[in-house]
């Protein structure tokens, strides 16, 4: 999880079922999200299609390459209860993102990516695996447009809801159930650079940059 010290604090709501934000209820395909996991520490993702998950690259910087030398590997588990192996098929630093290869991936069920910007005020549904509970939401609402903020993070959009350690890499949802961003980071009012984060205010890519990168129109 990506920190940054700030002296702010924004509040938002822990939902396990729904929460009042004009969400529709059951819009995203079950069987999208992703629990990934390493040797010392996990993160999320979600199934787009095509065979790729999208998720954090620091989430799987880490990732141990087995001893043939292949493809960095992580486990995957869908939100359905799924659990296999994925390899780390690229990063880019710049803005924070990585795809993931799941070795079989007609056990997921795709997200759309709405290749769009966010518009400051809708409402969000962020899904993770915070501090190892798996598959929470985070219903909020778009704080702020998409842009820089560190010299190697060349975009984000901001968002009212607590981000807490292992929701990186997660997707955001619109109200119709498309992955309109990916979490990445966030202000932690009471946080130390380097340390997990444990609330405050989260920060996401944009869909558009991820499609982008993929090569996708919108």
């Amino acid at each position: 999880m990506r920190i940054l010290a700030a002296t702010l604090l924004a509040a938002s709501a822990l939902c396990v079922g729904g929460c009042a934000t004009g969400i529709q209820s059951g819009a995203k395909p079950a069987g999208s999200s992703v629990r990934i996991e390493l040797p010392a520490s996990l993160g999320s993702g979600v199934y787009i299609g095509n065979g790729v998950i999208i998720t954090a690259a620091h989430v799987v910087a880490d990732a141990p390459r087995p001893a043939d030398g292949g493809l960095p590997t992580v486990r995957l588990i869908s939100d359905q209860g799924d659990v296999q192996d994925g390899e780390v098929l690229w990063l880019n630093k710049d803005y924070d993102i990585a795809a993931v290869r799941p070795k079989n991936a007609r056990r997921f069920l795709e997200a759309d990516l709405a290749c769009r910007d966010v518009v400051v005020g809708e409402p969000l549904v962020a899904e993770g695996n915070p501090v190892g509970v798996q598959f929470i939401s985070m219903h909020g609402y778009v704080s702020g447009a998409p842009r820089a903020f560190l010299p190697n993070w060349k975009s984000g959009f901001v968002t009212d809801m607590t981000v807490i350690s292992g929701m990186s890499g997660g997707g955001i949802y619109d109200a119709g159930g498309e992955v309109v961003g990916i979490t990445v980071g966030a202000f932690d009012p009471h946080g130390v650079a380097g340390q997990a984060a444990q609330g405050g205010m989260g920060f996401a890519v944009p869909s558009s940059v991820i499609c982008g990168l993929l090569g996708r129109g919108a």
